[in-house]
C-alpha cells in the first residue's frame, strides 16, 4: 500500500506564488493552500498539516501575527512554520525565528533547496513525536520507580532512588540548582547536506555522546528539542555541588565533541564539524513531576532556568562554547578555568548577568589556555577604565596569540567605536542583548 503523503499548507496572497509554490512542492507532498491568514485558520478546523510555509504580507493578518495565534493555540502549536517571504531584512528573520517559525527562507526560492530544508524540517519533527510518544507511554505504562526514571537519570541516582524512594518528592519542589542549554550551531545546514538517514545517525551518535557526558555527572536529562539539550544538575537528588557537575559535564562534553568531530571527519571526509554552545546558570528553580496522571514530565521551571537558555543564545555574539552566570562559577570556585567576559542583560531577565567563558577544568587547562585567559583580562581591565587605545592595543596583542578568538574581536570592534564614539559618562558598561 502507498504511503499517504505529508500534507504542507502553503499560505500566500499572490495566486502565482501559489500557482508556483503547488506545482513545486507537490512533486513530493499533498498541498494545501490559502490565499489568507483568515483561510489559514479556517482550513486548520477540518484538517491538520504537517507544516506551513507561511508568507509575511498579508492583508488583514500578516504572518508574525498568525504565527502568534498558531502557537498560541493548543491544537495548532506543535504545527512546524517555515516563514516563506520576499521581506529580507536581517531583523526580519530574527523576528521570524523569535517568534516561533523553524525556518526562514526569502523568494525567489531555489525549488531543489526548499524540498531540501522542508524534508529535513519533517524529519526533525517526525523524530521529536516518536521520542515525545515514546516517554508518554513509557510514563504511563511503567509505574516501577527504576523504569519510570531509567530514561533519563543515570545509573547511580536512580539506583540511590531505589534504594530510598523517600527522597523523591512527586510534584514541584523548589531548590537551588543548575541548568543546563545546549544547542548545535549551524545545525540546519549540517542537516541540508546530510540524507534522512545520515541525518538521524548523526543526532544518535551526537546525543549518546553528549548524553553520557552529563549522566557521568549524575546530570538529569529534561528533554530533546531537535539538535539541543535541556538537562540540570541537583534533582531528584539533592546535590552539595551541583553547579560543578553542571560545569564539569559541560568542559567534557566540548572535550568529546573535538574528539568525535575528529573520528567523523576519518570515517566521513567532507563532513562538517559540529560546535556545541552551552549556557549555565545556577539558582532557585521549581523541580518535579509536570503534567497529568496519563502524561507527566519530570522537568525544571523558573527565571533561572530561563537565564540558563538565554545565554545558551549569547555565545553566538561572542563565538563562545561554554558561557555561564556569575551564581554558577562562584560555587566552583577555583575549580574552573575562566575568563570574565561581559555585563549583559538580557530579554526576560531584569537585572543585569556578569558572564564568564569556561575554557576548562583548572587541572586540565593547557597552558595557551591560561596564557589566553590572562591576556583577555588585562584587555578588558584597560577597556573597563574607558582606556581605549591601551585596550585596543591589548586586544590586538591577544589575537596575534589567538587570531580565532571571538570575544577579542568583538572587544576590538568596541574599542575602535569608542575611540571615535565615546560613551557619556553616566554609561554603566551594561550591554543589552535584544535576541531570545
Amino acid at each position: 500500500m502507498e504511503n499517504k503523503k505529508e500534507l504542507i499548507l502553503l499560505v500566500d496572497d499572490n495566486p502565482a506564488n501559489l500557482r508556483i509554490g503547488k506545482n513545486v512542492l507537490a512533486e513530493k507532498y499533498a498541498v494545501a493552500t490559502a490565499p489568507s491568514a483568515e483561510k489559514l485558520f479556517s482550513l486548520l478546523k477540518t484538517s491538520r498539516p504537517d507544516l506551513i510555509l507561511l508568507d509575511i504580507d498579508m492583508p488583514d493578518m500578516n504572518g508574525y501575527e498568525a504565527i502568534r495565534m498558531l502557537k498560541s493555540r493548543k491544537e495548532t502549536k506543535d504545527i512546524p512554520v517555515i516563514f516563506l517571504t520576499g521581506k529580507t531584512e536581517s531583523g526580519d528573520e530574527l523576528e521570524g525565528l523569535s517568534l516561533g517559525a523553524m525556518d526562514y527562507i526569502t523568494k525567489p526560492f531555489q525549488p531543489p533547496l526548499l524540498l531540501k530544508r522542508i524534508e529535513v524540517h519533517l524529519l526533525v519533527s517526525s523524530q521529536r513525536k516518536t521520542l515525545e510518544k515514546q516517554a508518554a507511554e513509557l510514563q504511563y505504562y511503567n509505574s516501577h520507580l527504576r523504569r519510570a526514571f531509567s530514561t533519563y537519570l543515570s545509573e547511580d541516582v536512580v539506583e540511590e532512588i531505589a534504594a530510598n524512594p523517600a527522597r523523591l518528592q512527586l510534584g514541584g519542589v523548589k531548590r537551588r540548582m543548575s541548568a543546563m542549554f545546549t544547542d548545535v550551531f549551524n545545525f540546519t545546514g549540517i542537516a541540508e547536506a546530510l540524507s534522512p538517514e545520515d541525518l538521524v545517525d548523526l543526532l544518535n551518535r551526537y546525543f549518546s555522546v553528549m548524553s553520557g557526558a552529563i549522566l557521568e555527572q549524575k546530570g538529569t536529562i529534561d528533554k530533546y528539542e531537535g539538535d539541543a539539550i535541556v538537562a540540570f544538575f541537583g534533582a531528584p537528588l539533592e546535590q552539595a555541588d551541583h553547579a560543578l557537575r553542571c560545569c564539569t559535564a559541560a568542559a567534557a562534553m566540548k572535550r568529546l565533541e573535538l574528539e568525535w568531530n575528529r573520528k567523523r571527519i576519518l570515517e566521513r571526509p567532507g563532513f562538517a564539524p559540529v560546535f556545541t554552545r552551552i549556557g549555565i546558570n545556577t539558582g532557585d528553580m521549581i523541580a518535579g513531576n509536570m503534567g497529568t496522571d496519563r502524561k507527566m514530565n519530570y522537568t525544571i521551571m523558573g527565571n533561572a532556568v530561563n537565564l540558563a537558555a538565554r545565554l545558551e543564545r549569547v555565545n553566538k555574539l561572542y563565538k563562545t562554547g561554554i558561557l555561564a552566570s556569575e551564581d554558577t562559577i562562584k560555587e566552583c570556585g577555583n575549580r574552573l578555568l575562566v575568563r570574565r567576559l561581559d555585563r549583559i542583560r538580557v530579554p526576560g531577565i531584569n537585572e543585569p548577568v556578569l558572564i564568564h567563558e569556561i575554557l576548562e577544568l583548572t587541572e586540565r587547562a593547557s597552558e595557551a589556555a591560561k596564557r589566553l585567559a590572562d591576556l583577555f583580562q588585562a584587555a578588558l581591565g584597560f577597556f573597563e577604565k574607558r582606556d581605549w587605545k591601551a585596550a585596543e592595543a591589548a586586544f590586538i596583542h591577544v589575537l596575534r596569540y589567538n587570531p580565532e578568538d571571538g570575544p577579542s574581536h568583538l572587544y576590538l570592534d568596541r574599542c575602535r567605536f569608542y575611540r571615535e564614539t565615546p560613551p557619556e559618562d553616566s554609561w554603566d558598561g551594561i550591554f543589552n542583548f535584544n535576541e531570545k
